[in-house]
């Protein structure tokens, strides 16, 4: 295959001598991987996820330490509460069933404190720090999986280019010869060797040619949009491109290709994960049957006085209290909702089961189809380098035998229109070859 390749580039030096217009950047196909994977936002998203996941392991870690808290309070008794007592408690005189209204209070108090708690036990924390470590892992690998895609995504839309290039000299190439046969041909008419429509014939050809340019011309332009967009690129940053086709390399080993193990591909992987959270989350469901355990600890103090500017002076009292204790919290009964609710990610995880076994089973036929993908394009696109090699033959031959007076014009158009449908051919093949390639290098994990 490099070997046409080949054979059409020499051919496009041949017969074109086109002065190359350097854009302002130029890539190869590494340094274009290696843009995006600065700049594509789905991989930014990717990355935010990843330091967002290392964030959320050192939040759920904060939970089991210490809690310490400071508070301080001053409070207003506009009007001090009054409290109904029997008029004995302070006059033993006064007579039985009497009362006596006496407020108790200060006006103005003051109190300041610090309250600790230490959890000691609780099952559902480590559980969940467990997972919280997990999730950092699985989104480690979300963020290889957007790198694969991306990889993918620039591979992909970086050969479209240079196909739709290559398309483009050829037609260049075409142009040049039928307007040198048409140039010929229009002398001939003029010293009556030939006929009008001879000339009209080829004056068509030539158009639909230059029509055909202006649709590949648009081609390349959105297949360069594609890759910038892929990139990460602004649309409208000019950009060209420095690889070649025939550095396109499509070996590879029918036995890694056996040995490859699908268990190693990132979405099997990913998968896996979310089954071991939803473990994780069966256990943490578990976890609150038992008691949970928590140490507590508060100091403080306060004072009071009917004067605000007393408050906070030398003269003013205060009293100080303090206290720790154990805390125990025995779940009793809930009504079996912990019970329903294990039943219900079981049957989650069950589900997840599945759908590993049914991904393992899609990705080893992935593997096998983009082989067999890869080895019919290869075969399709051998026979398209031959139709195009005979194709050539034939309109160089029935150009030259147009050149002796031996030939018909007719015979020259359809030469030349079947050369450009087998050129055609030729490219189509060759960037289904390429695709094909690709998804059996993805196939394989050799994108990541």
């Amino acid at each position: 295959m490099k070997r046409s390749i080949k054979r059409v580039s020499a051919l496009i030096l041949m017969l074109l001598s086109v002065a190359t217009v350097r854009a302002q950047e130029s890539f190869s196909l590494e340094e274009a991987i290696q843009y995006a994977l600065e700049n594509n936002e789905n991989l930014k998203i990717a990355k935010v996820n990843t330091i967002d996941a290392e964030a959320q392991v050192g939040e759920t870690r904060a939970d089991g330490l210490p809690q310490v808290n400071a508070n301080f309070g001053y409070t207003n008794n506009t009007q001090i509460p009054v409290n109904i007592v029997p008029a004995n408690v302070f006059d033993p005189n006064a007579p039985e069933g009497a009362t006596a209204a006496i407020r108790f209070g200060v006006q103005h108090q003051s109190n300041f404190g610090v309250t600790a708690s230490q959890m000691i036990w609780d099952g559902s924390f480590f559980i969940g720090l467990k997972a919280a470590k997990m999730l950092r892992e699985k989104v480690v690998v979300d963020e290889q999986k957007a790198r694969q895609d991306v990889v993918e995504q620039v591979t992909k839309a970086y050969y479209m280019v240079l196909v739709n290039q290559v398309r483009t000299d050829l037609i260049n190439a075409n142009i040049a010869t039928l307007e040198s046969t048409l140039k010929d041909t229009r002398a001939l008419y003029e010293n009556g060797f030939a006929e009008k429509i001879d000339v009209s014939r080829l004056q068509v050809q030539l158009n639909n040619l230059k029509a055909e340019m202006s649709g590949v011309d648009q081609a390349i332009q959105a297949s360069k949009n594609l890759l910038k967009l892929s990139m990460g690129m602004a649309v409208d940053t000019s950009i060209s491109l420095s690889e070649e086709l025939d550095a396109f390399d499509f070996e590879y080993s029918a036995a890694e290709i056996d040995a490859y193990v699908v268990a190693d591909r990132l979405e099997l992987q990913q998968v896996e994960y979310l089954k071991r959270l939803a473990e994780l989350d069966i256990k943490n469901v578990y976890s609150q049957y038992i008691p949970k355990v928590t140490f507590n600890a508060a100091w403080g103090r306060n004072s009071g006085t009917d004067i605000f500017s007393n408050l906070w002076n030398d003269q003013r009292r205060w009293f100080t209290n303090s206290n720790i204790g154990l805390n125990v919290s025995i779940p009793v009964f809930d009504g079996l909702r912990k019970k329903y609710t294990v039943e219900r990610k079981k049957y989650q995880l069950e589900t997840l089961n599945y759908q590993y076994s049914q991904l393992s089973n899609n990705l080893r036929q992935e593997l096998i189809n983009a082989k067999t993908s890869l080895d019919v394009n290869l075969e399709r696109l051998s026979v398209q380098e031959d139709n195009m090699e005979l194709a050539q033959e034939v309109a160089d031959v029935t150009r030259a035998k147009y050149t002796e007076g031996v030939g018909s014009n007719l015979e020259l158009i359809d030469a030349e229109q079947s050369r450009k449908v087998a050129e055609v051919n030729y490219l189509t093949a060759l960037y289904d070859a390429i695709v094909a390639k690709i998804d059996l290098d993805k196939a394989l994990g050799k994108l990541n």
